[in-house]
């Protein structure tokens, strides 16, 4: 049986970050990764184990762009 390849979008939907990988992408501090996303400034992060934690990139990516219209506002 021959797979399909994966395609660059869906790949790019499936990335998960680390809280350091969040901090970098957002300029601020680790610990302000986790007050934005118990405040909701940013989206809840997915549990993958007892001890891992990750934000979906596209997640966060689809709510950078709401921030960044106009007429929605925001705060980040």
């Amino acid at each position: 049986m021959k797979t399909q390849p994966v395609s660059s979008e869906l790949l790019r939907n499936a990335t998960l970050l680390t809280a350091r990988q969040v901090a970098d992408l957002l300029g601020v501090h680790v610990r302000t990764v986790w007050r934005y996303s118990q405040t909701g400034i940013i989206p809840q992060p997915i549990r993958l184990g007892q001890r891992t934690v990750r934000w979906r990139l596209s997640d966060l990516r689809d709510h950078l762009d709401q921030l960044s219209q106009p007429e929605k506002g925001g705060r980040l």
